[in-house]
């Protein structure tokens, strides 16, 4: 049972990156020059949503070429860490300014600042559930003895 539930929720994991690494790569193109104020913003979605995708497939062919994989991985999650902080200052320092027509579209622009919201969600809960694991673990384990 454990196994076919770790099973689904990875194929619904591996479902929800396909759609949002397409979603990012279709809003960036969509609106490529519609930001004159920071026109990074849509090649920070094509490129995040390209290096996402490139990941599913990596997680997918793990199996099959286990080194080169990992290699992969490792490259690309340095790439994917840096591109990450550096479309956090091209989005974020444009939060501030008085938002008009003639700075950035305002779908590519909510876009990107809700896809970074949601990737710092999860690092966050990524670093917040296993604390909150652990120590259940540890309360429970205690009690047991």
């Amino acid at each position: 049972m454990e196994s076919s539930c770790t099973l689904c929720l990875q194929i619904i994991s591996l479902t929800v990156w396909t759609g949002l690494s397409i979603a990012m790569i279709a809003i960036g193109a969509i609106y490529k020059d519609d930001c004159p104020v920071q026109p990074y913003i849509p090649i920070f979605l094509l490129a995040f949503g390209v290096t996402h995708l490139v990941v599913v497939l990596i997680l997918l062919l793990r199996g099959v070429l286990e080194i080169c994989s990992l290699i992969l991985e490792g490259l690309i999650g340095f790439f994917t860490f840096a591109w990450f902080i550096t479309g956090s200052i091209w989005v974020f320092s444009l939060y501030s300014k008085d938002k008009g027509p003639d700075l950035c579209n305002e779908t590519l622009y909510y876009f990107a600042f809700g896809v970074l919201i949601f990737e710092y969600v999860l690092i966050g809960l990524s670093l917040i559930f296993p604390c909150i694991g652990c120590s259940l673990k540890i309360c429970f384990y205690e009690r047991l003895e």
